[in-house]
């Protein structure tokens, strides 16, 4: 069966303009257009776009579902097999933040005690999985079992003011990053530089207790090198960021 854009967007809930829009970049192009350059699906697009769909659910960057769905070996049953099990991770952690809230309510009522440590535990419990999902098996195969068990463990035990000092800290990386980005400073050695290491090294230094200017150099070639580290920092920028991040830890960590 062949469907028009208009078609397609009915059946999809997605609106022409990001068809077209998906057209341009290479992302979906249509099966074939008529004599008079209309564009025109066939279900192998449908299919496809399905899959862009549920990319988009799990955050991928259109870069990144582009990169996935080109690939050579794709396979359809690999990448679903592959979203249930990162949904099934998702739904995991959001029902332990439901129970979390739970408790938190029954506190407020007065029917539970709540120590400090616990009204924390469940949202750094839940990010540890998210990590651990994400990066664990590109962090242990560049930095070994040891020091990702290390750096679990002070994270687990971190005290609520630690806790806040590391949010701060990358709350005024973000800051200065896009402060660099807003006004195209290509300095290096520029004050916002430098404030944006200080912050990623205060950041570092708080989840990592092994800290030095080795590790920290190494993780800034590691978000280049893994489109997740990348997108960690891209996604909170408002231009993509990582690159730039990157030099900057190269300049003040030599």
């Amino acid at each position: 069966m062949m469907y028009t854009i208009k078609e397609l967007a009915d059946l999809s809930g997605v609106s022409t303009r990001t068809l077209r829009y998906y057209d341009n970049i290479d992302l979906l192009k249509p099966h074939t257009l008529t004599d008079a350059g209309y564009r025109k699906y066939s279900t192998v697009e449908v299919e496809r776009l399905q899959q862009i769909l549920f990319y988009r659910a799990l955050d991928f960057s259109l870069q990144e579902i582009k990169h996935l769905l080109d690939e050579d070996d794709y396979s359809v049953k690999n990448a679903l097999l592959n979203q249930k099990h990162q949904l099934l991770q998702k739904r995991k952690q959001l029902d332990k933040l439901l129970h979390h809230i739970e408790q938190t309510i029954s506190y407020y009522e007065g029917e539970i005690e709540m120590t400090d440590h616990e009204k924390f535990e469940a949202f750094k419990q839940a990010k540890l999985e998210e990590n651990e999902q994400l990066y664990g098996e590109a962090i242990r195969a560049r930095y070994g079992e040891k020091a990702v068990e290390s750096s679990n463990q002070n994270w687990q035990h971190l005290s609520e003011a630690d806790y806040d000092r590391a949010v701060a800290a990358e709350e005024r990386l973000i800051s200065e990053l896009n402060y660099l980005l807003e006004h195209r400073i290509s300095d290096l050695n520029d004050s916002h530089a430098e404030r944006a290491f200080l912050a990623h090294r205060e950041w570092l230094e708080i989840m990592a207790p092994f800290y030095s200017k080795d590790y920290h150099r190494s993780l800034g070639e590691m978000y280049i090198a893994d489109h997740r580290f990348a997108n960690y920092y891209n996604n909170r920028t408002e231009q993509d960021s990582v690159e730039l991040l990157k030099a900057i830890i190269n300049q003040w960590t030599n």
